[in-house]
Order: C-alpha cells, then sequence, then structure tokens
C-alpha cells in the first residue's frame, strides 16, 4: 500500500507533495530534517490525499498532486484548514 501525502508547515507558507510504501518512516525522516526539500520546513502537518496499491498509480497520482490541475484543488482544500 502506498500512501501520497500532503505536508503544510506551521505557517501554512510551504508545502511538499510526496508518496511513500511507509508512512511513518517517511514522517520521522521529515522530521528529522533528512529530506532535502524539507530541510528548513520547520514544524508541520500531514494530510493522506490517498492510498493505492500499485506503484505505478501511485507514480501517476503524486503527478497530477504536484501538476496544476492538483494544485488548484489542493489550494481549495486548504482554504478550509
Amino acid at each position: 500500500m502506498y500512501q501520497i501525502y500532503w505536508l503544510i508547515n506551521e505557517f501554512k507558507t510551504k508545502t511538499y507533495i510526496g508518496f511513500t510504501d511507509d508512512i511513518n518512516k517517511r514522517i520521522i525522516k521529515h522530521k528529522n530534517n533528512q529530506v532535502k526539500t524539507t530541510q528548513n520546513f520547520g514544524k508541520f502537518r500531514v494530510f493522506i490525499l490517498e492510498n493505492i496499491d500499485n506503484l505505478f498509480l501511485a507514480r501517476q497520482r503524486e503527478k497530477y498532486w504536484k501538476s496544476s490541475a492538483g494544485r488548484k484543488k489542493l489550494k481549495i482544500d486548504f482554504e478550509k484548514i
């Protein structure tokens, strides 16, 4: 099972979208500044966008969420947080 997740920093100024097959391990890496793109994120909240059984589909969906259309949808949801 793969999870596509969305991180939002505490000031709501930075976001990150990723996917993993071990969400707990991946979040620990983010919190311990072991992921280059989120090293300066500070505290953040985690949202699971999707759970997907297939690696190929998970990569496709992550790509969608990082696209303009996916970001627009997230922006609408982001304003509700």
